[in-house]
C-alpha cells in the first residue's frame, strides 16, 4: 500500500481505487489531504484483428462504435485495416477517448454526456444507414447494443480486447472504495473482499451504483462523473464531506 500513499500520516482519510489511474489523476491525488492505493481489477490483453471480417467492411462507411480507452487504443493501432478514413465516423462517451482517437482518426464524435443513453441517442440522430461497428472486450460492461438494437440499430460488435480479473485479497480497510463499472464489484467481492462497515461506496452511474448497493450494505453515492479525473474529485469531495455528517446508509446520488 505504501507505493501510492501520497504522504505518511496516518489518520489521515484512505481511499481504494479499483484501476489504475492517468498521471493526471495521480499528481491531483498527490496533493490531497488523503491516502490512496490503486489496484487493477482488470487486465487488458488486445486481440488481433479478425481480418475475415475486416475485409467484408474495408473501404466501406462506417460508424465505429467505442465506450473505453482500450478499444480507443485498439482502434488507432489497427485503424490501416479497415481503409479509408474517409468513409468512417467514430463516435465515443468521453474526452479521454476522444484524445486517444483523435491520433488516429479525424470524424471523431463525442456524445454531450458520457454515458451510453446520451452515445445511443448521438449515434440515432446522425444515422445515415451506414455499417455500425462496435468495439467492444469479452466481458461488456454496459448495454449500449441493446440501447443501439432499440433503436433500430444493428450495430456489428467486434471483441477487439480481453478483460481477465485480477482477483486479490486486500487486508486493509478505508474510508471509501471508488468502482467505475458493476465487474470491478464482481472481481473484489470474489477475491473475498468486503468494504469496511463504514466505509463510502463511489460508483460511476446507475448501474455500477446497482450493482454496489445489491451486494455490499454500506452506503452508495453514485457520480454522473465518468471522466476519470472528474469522477475521483467528486468522489473525495463527497467522502471529505460524509466524514462530518452523521452516519447514514442508503443510496445518495449528486
Amino acid at each position: 500500500m505504501e507505493k501510492n500513499l501520497n504522504i505518511d500520516v496516518m489518520e489521515l482519510p484512505s481511499v481504494f481505487i479499483g484501476r489504475s489511474l492517468s498521471e493526471k489523476t495521480r499528481q491531483w491525488l498527490k496533493n490531497q489531504p488523503i491516502r490512496f492505493i490503486e489496484q487493477p481489477l482488470f487486465r487488458i490483453q488486445f486481440r488481433k484483428p479478425k481480418l475475415e471480417i475486416l475485409k467484408t467492411i474495408k473501404d466501406k462507411p462506417l460508424s465505429i462504435v467505442v465506450t473505453s480507452s482500450a478499444a480507443a487504443h485498439w482502434l488507432v493501432r489497427f485503424r490501416e485495416h479497415f481503409g479509408m478514413l474517409v468513409n468512417h465516423e467514430v463516435y465515443c462517451l468521453s474526452l479521454k477517448q476522444e484524445n486517444i482517437l483523435k491520433e488516429g482518426w479525424g470524424n471523431v464524435f463525442r456524445s454531450p454526456e458520457p454515458n451510453i443513453f446520451s452515445l445511443s441517442e448521438l449515434l440515432a440522430k446522425q444515422h445515415k444507414g451506414r455499417q455500425v461497428v462496435y468495439l467492444r472486450g469479452d466481458k461488456p460492461l454496459n448495454d449500449l447494443y441493446q440501447q443501439l438494437f432499440s433503436a433500430g440499430i444493428h450495430p456489428l460488435e467486434m471483441e477487439v480486447y480481453k478483460n481477465t480479473p485480477i482477483e486479490k485479497w486486500l487486508n486493509q480497510s478505508f474510508d471509501a472504495y471508488l468502482f467505475f463499472n458493476p465487474k470491478s464489484i464482481e472481481t473484489y467481492k470474489a477475491s473475498g473482499n468486503f468494504p469496511s462497515p463504514n466505509g463510502q461506496i463511489m460508483a460511476v452511474g446507475d448501474q455500477t451504483a446497482m450493482m454496489a448497493w445489491k451486494v455490499f450494505p454500506n452506503e452508495v453515492n453514485v457520480s454522473r462523473e465518468q471522466e476519470e479525473l472528474s469522477f475521483v474529485q467528486y468522489s473525495i469531495s463527497r467522502l471529505q464531506q460524509k466524514l462530518s455528517e452523521p452516519e447514514f446508509k442508503g443510496m445518495v446520488t449528486d
